[in-house]
Parts: structure tokens; C-alpha cells; sequence
């Protein structure tokens, strides 16, 4: 045990002990990449002989340290939710350590690892590309969030999750609200798709939805295929309910390039009210997540987990619509549409 009546060792004399630069000890205690894993496990157990950390949970002191690995460091859901990080880790004093996965999965998983094998409180990981069996085994160690939807729940890994099916379904409720009966749906993922094809379920209109996309690769062309058959084709989509503020986006701009008018003749709704959606022209109706909310609910559940909560817990929080320029009654009324206006109203619920 160390003597507490002796001075706090400083970074100095833990790199002394450790026969290693201050820089290399810095780097060390504070999780970041630069030094090996035998150099690193040196200077913890320099630091842990000095007093300075203990069993390797970090400084022996009240001060938490939690790791944060973004999926992407430069998109605006990445910065919001950790902004909600900030506000309670700046409260309650909590050292965060920040990795980029940079989109990649495979960066992902191995950030992750990296992020695993330092002496941290806590874990918060954006989105689901590690595998259930990494995030288990570094549940046993320390508390860990994910931050998305997950296929399904992991032991002892706590869960935070804006509800996309409902936030798909006030969407659609919004186009029927205003008259829209053919509605197109650019999707890429599930439950956003899925909370798209009930809605119009309910409302009468499975016929009319049309669903393109499905993975990456396949949106612009989806997106052409769209814009060719408002141009050209009879009872074509009066709107399209798109998956991310980004892909409505490049659908607004194509829709200009290929001389359409938003909304006068293509309604359009995107998903996640950025801050984009103030920047273009028509200004874009979006449905947004609380990202501030999710941030601010991950340390939450790991403060919990400190205070000896051992009940795995999922926090899902509910999505609201942003209503902007870029979605309008349709031009034209579809006469093989089962669905007028006072109809569409009355299936689709109170607008939000």
C-alpha cells in the first residue's frame, strides 16, 4: 500500500520509476496510442506502486476516466451527442478519451480494442459494428454503452436508442397529414424503413409505398430512378420520406439539377434534423433525434453502474419533427388514391 502521508507522485517520478520519457508516461496514463503494450503496462504498475493510480482503474483519486469511440469524428450526430457527453462530464469532473473510427469498421473494432485494454471507468461506443462477444468480454471489466440500435441486448451492456420506428412513422403522418398519398422511401437500414411500410399500412396505402435503396451503393441510383419517374410517368411519388438528412439532401439537389421544384413538385423529409437542414434551400422538414439527450443518458447509465446498478438498462428516447420548407400539399391529386386529405388526417393520427 502506498504511504498517504508522503507528497502525490508526480509524472516524473512515475517515468523515473518506470525508466521511460514523461511523454511516454503522459501518453499512458491518459489512454492514448504512442506506446506499446509492454511500455504501457510498465508505467502502470509504476504509477500503481507510486500511489498514483490503483489496480488499474485509474488515478487513485475520485476523478473517473471514460473512453468515448465515435464511429465517425466529423458528423454533426457524433458532435451533438457528445456536446450532451460534455455537459455531465464537465459536472461531475469525468476525464474523457476520444477515438475516431473514421466510418470504417474495421478501425472501429480495432480503436475499440486499443480503448479496452486502458485502465478506464467506462466505455461509450457509437453504434454496433464491434462484435456482441468484444463488447461482453469488456463489460466484465468496466461499464459499457452503446449508443444505436443493437440486433440484440449484450450482458451487462446498457443501451441508448432514439425510437426510428416511430420517428419513420411522423414522417409519413406528416406527408398524409398534408394530402400525400404515393409516398417513396429512401432506406438503407430497418426499423426507419419498417416504422415507413406500417404507416402507410395504416393509413390504406401499402400499394402506394415504394421503397428504394437498400444499401449504399444503391441510393443514387435510386435517387435517379425517383426523379425520372416524376418526370416522366403517371401516378409517380408526390413525395419521398428519405433515411438521413444527407441522402434528402442530394435528393433536393438532384431534384433542382434535373428541374424539379421542392416542394411544389417533390415533397421531401429527411432524418436527423442537422444543422444542415437550416443551410439549404427549400430549408428541409426533418424528424430529429434528442442527440444532446443521448449523450447526456450514456454517462448517466455508467454513473449508475458506478453506484452499483447491476440491471443491464435500454434508454429510448422519442423523436420530433422540425416542419420546414422543403414539404407542401401535393400539386395534383391522385384519383386512384383510396386516401383523400380529411381521410389521411384521421388514419395518420395528430400531427406533431
Amino acid at each position: 500500500m502506498p504511504d498517504t502521508t508522503q507528497p502525490r507522485a508526480t509524472l516524473k517520478d512515475i517515468a523515473a520509476r518506470a525508466e521511460v520519457s514523461v511523454t511516454a508516461a503522459s501518453l499512458a496514463l491518459r489512454g492514448q496510442p504512442g506506446v506499446s503494450a509492454r511500455t504501457r503496462t510498465q508505467i502502470l504498475a509504476a504509477a500503481e506502486e507510486l500511489g498514483y493510480i490503483s489496480a488499474g482503474r485509474g488515478p487513485q483519486h475520485d476523478r473517473k476516466t471514460v473512453g468515448v469511440l465515435l464511429r465517425d469524428i466529423v458528423s454533426v450526430f457524433s458532435h451533438d451527442v457528445v456536446a450532451g457527453i460534455q455537459q455531465v462530464t464537465d459536472e461531475h469532473d469525468i476525464r474523457l478519451v476520444v477515438a475516431d473510427g473514421r466510418g470504417d469498421d474495421e478501425t472501429i473494432r480495432a480503436e475499440f480494442e486499443k480503448l479496452a485494454q486502458q485502465p478506464l471507468h467506462g466505455l461509450v461506443v457509437f453504434g454496433t459494428a464491434v462484435t456482441d462477444a468484444a463488447l461482453r468480454s469488456c463489460a466484465e471489466r468496466m461499464p459499457v454503452v452503446v449508443i444505436g440500435r443493437m440486433g440484440r441486448p449484450v450482458r451487462g451492456v446498457d443501451i441508448v436508442s432514439n425510437d426510428d420506428f416511430q420517428g419513420a412513422k411522423i414522417a409519413v403522418q406528416h406527408l398524409l397529414h398534408q394530402g400525400h398519398s404515393r409516398i417513396a422511401h429512401l432506406s438503407k437500414g430497418l426499423l426507419r424503413r419498417d416504422g415507413f411500410v406500417a404507416q402507410m399500412r395504416e393509413a390504406g396505402l401499402e400499394l402506394h409505398a415504394q421503397v428504394e435503396g437498400g444499401t449504399p451503393e444503391l441510393l443514387k441510383p435510386a435517387i435517379r430512378y425517383i426523379l425520372f419517374s416524376v418526370l416522366h410517368e403517371k401516378n409517380s411519388p408526390t413525395a419521398v420520406f428519405a433515411e438521413t438528412d444527407g441522402i434528402a439532401i442530394d435528393l433536393i439537389g438532384a431534384a433542382l439539377d434535373a428541374g424539379l421544384r421542392v416542394p411544389e413538385d417533390l415533397s421531401v423529409v429527411g432524418y436527423d434534423s442537422t444543422r444542415q437542414c437550416d443551410m439549404i434551400r427549400p430549408r428541409l422538414t426533418s424528424v430529429g433525434q434528442p442527440r444532446h439527450e443521448m449523450g447526456q443518458a450514456a454517462i448517466e447509465l455508467l454513473r449508475n453502474r458506478w453506484a452499483g446498478e447491476t440491471e443491464d438498462k435500454h434508454v429510448m428516447l422519442e423523436p420530433s419533427l422540425e416542419i420546414r420548407e422543403s414539404t407542401s400539399v401535393p400539386r395534383f391529386s391522385d384519383p386512384d388514391s383510396p386516401l383523400d386529405l380529411s381521410v389521411g388526417v384521421k388514419a395518420a393520427g395528430q400531427d406533431r
